[in-house]
């Protein structure tokens, strides 16, 4: 048995470890799962993160642990960056369209944080299911001109046990039939919703006013004490912030840990995965380069690798691993293609009254009512609107304007106090379908190189008339919204704060799974038509964007496909029994 916790720096699990029958790089949502299951089924697995960690003991079987070593301070995690991918350094580049010439735009382009247990630890959690119209998008809604929906090599039937395998073992908070649009369960909700938030409660009563159908927020958030985790104390720091409590599910405090503490896995951080290693006759991947905390080059061998780095990251680690081709696994000329944001519509109010943005979880309220039906011209395919306000009394009172205008000290601490705009102001968020497209991509930047001398990812981006239509649609009846709750008046964002660049951390695309190899990258359980042992578990692999958060079905997807590592013809086997 491993001895654990590790003591060797930058490494958590048993650091014994030399072997390895898997690799996985990446260790959040798409890759905290497939450790997991992998090694409760006896493989040994190393996890390549190229982030921190930011939980003390997380490896540690002892009671209390671990230790958050995330708080409520808006100037370490937003002003500073704490745990995000610094663009000074490791910039991206952007453009529109290939007629803009090489790139439009360099630095901060959709950046995720980066840390042990993934993106997930700093957003608020929010986890519903895709209907299931979303696997057929493309029998639905036929041609669509300069879109390209596909079909998912799978069905909502298929997935469904693995979403309720995903919110048992994270634990998600919810009330079964609230929505009326929700997907069918096989399951309750593991926990009950917690308190609504007053925001919640007064947008929602406004939502019913004009018909709408406002429910608690499915969010893997305790509400209950939850397999040695204490329910949420509402401290309204969720979006954007660690937990400091661990009552969010990040993939560090539910699968990763659990992964740790079998004594198989060897999870190493601060490794920036730098290129796959490939055999003689590139069919088999043979491990990784890296760089090791100090920067310094270092190898670790597989005999499978998962790619679970997000999607930008994943399509561009491929791009680098080939030099001089089309990349890694890429005979289909679908790598990269296809990417895909939320197209994200915001309607703003300002209330009389304050809010209390520090008494919650960021968002509790939501309805489904917008996510529309496939080929309805009245009810266009948007996506599911969250109804919330803020705790973030620095970002939302424009700090550096009011130092500019000559509050300094005191005045300026009571300015925040009394937060006069923020406390106020109430959001509806709607996360709307964003139509995939083949030239909306990621590829390698070769005339910019970050500080490792690495090429940066290019985004190639422009949303599509689909969700612009959307948008149009529905931005009314969001201002609607606002108006039946008592808004003093409202207003609607347009595109993304004036810049084309997509700001939505829902990020998807880049390694399409199918079931054809000359249209895909990958077959129905992620693994690489072209590699014999590649795979990706991460937000590549979603042929389509839904209109949901796609956090909860990118993990589910992700026990599907580490199901299907064990046992390719029976992948619902590592849903019994259930972990202890």
């Amino acid at each position: 048995m491993a001895s654990l916790p590790s003591s060797v720096p930058h490494v958590l699990g048993d650091s014994s470890l030399d072997r390895f029958d898997v690799l996985v790089i990446g260790s959040g949502a798409g890759g905290a799962p497939v450790a997991w299951v992998l090694a409760r089924a006896g493989l040994r697995v190393c996890v390549l993160e190229a982030g921190s960690c930011y939980f003390v003991g997380l490896d540690d079987p002892a009671p209390g642990n671990p230790v958050s070593l995330f708080s409520n301070d808006e100037i370490k995690l937003e002003a500073r960056g704490l745990i995000q991918q610094q663009a000074r350094v490791e910039p991206r580049s952007f453009r529109e369209s290939s007629r803009d010439g090489p790139r439009s735009h360099v630095g901060e382009v959709n950046n995720l944080p980066r840390t042990v247990g993934g993106a997930f630890v700093h957003a608020d959690c929010k986890t519903p299911r895709f209907q299931p119209f979303d696997f057929q998008m493309a029998s639905l809604l036929g041609d669509v001109p300069g879109a390209s929906f596909a079909d998912w090599p799978l069905d909502y039937d298929e997935l469904e046990p693995f979403y309720s395998a995903a919110e048992r073992w994270i634990g998600v908070q919810g009330r079964d039939g609230a929505d009326p649009f929700a997907a069918p369960r096989s399951e309750p909700f593991p926990m009950p919703p917690g308190p609504e938030m007053y925001v919640g409660r007064v947008l929602s009563e406004g939502a019913r006013h004009v018909g709408l159908h406002p429910f608690p927020y499915p969010t893997a958030i305790t509400s209950r004490d939850y397999r040695g985790r204490p329910p949420c104390n509402d401290c309204g720091f969720c979006a954007g912030f660690g937990c400091p409590i661990n009552a969010k599910s990040s993939p560090a405090v539910t699968f990763l840990r659990d992964a740790l503490l079998t004594g198989y896995v060897q999870l190493r951080h601060d490794a920036l995965a730098t290129r796959l290693l490939v055999s003689e006759g590139g069919r088999r991947v043979l491990g990784a380069e890296y760089l090791d905390p100090q920067g310094r080059p270092a190898q670790v061998r597989a005999d499978r690798v998962v790619l679970a780095a997000s999607p930008i990251e994943s399509a561009r680690l491929c791009l680098m691993s080939a030099p001089g081709t089309a990349g890694l696994g890429n005979s289909s000329d679908m790598l990269g293609r296809n990417l895909m944001f939320h197209h994200q519509t915001l309607a703003l109010g300002i209330y009389p009254q304050r809010f209390h943005g520090e008494r919650g979880r960021s968002v509790t309220s939501g309805f489904s009512d917008f996510r529309g039906v496939p080929g309805d011209p009245d009810r266009p395919l948007g996506g599911i609107v969250e109804i919330g306000t803020s705790s973030r009394k620095i970002a939302d009172e424009v700090v550096p304007a009011m130092v500019s205008m000559g509050l300094r000290g005191a005045a300026l601490k009571r300015w925040l106090r009394e937060s006069p705009l923020g406390a106020h102001m109430a959001g509806l968020i709607m996360q709307a379908e964003d139509a995939p497209q083949l030239d909306n991509r990621v590829d390698l930047d070769r005339g910019i190189r970050d500080i490792h001398g690495l090429p940066v990812p290019r985004i190639t981006y422009q949303a599509h008339a689909f969700e612009l239509a959307a948008r149009r649609h529905y931005t009314p009846r969001l201002l609607a919204v606002h108006e039946a709750a008592g808004a003093q008046f409202a207003f609607a964002t347009r595109g993304y704060g004036g810049s084309p660049i997509p700001v939505s951390r829902h990020v998807m695309g880049t390694l399409r799974m199918g079931n054809d190899p000359a249209r895909s990258v990958t077959d129905r359980f992620g693994r690489f038509h072209d590699l014999e042992n590649l795979y990706a578990t991460d937000g590549s692999v979603l042929p389509t964007s839904s209109g949901y958060n796609p956090t909860l079905t990118i993990q589910a997807l992700a026990l599907r496909a580490a199901g299907a590592m064990l046992d390719r013809s029976r992948p619902e086997a590592i849903l019994e029994p259930e972990p202890a």
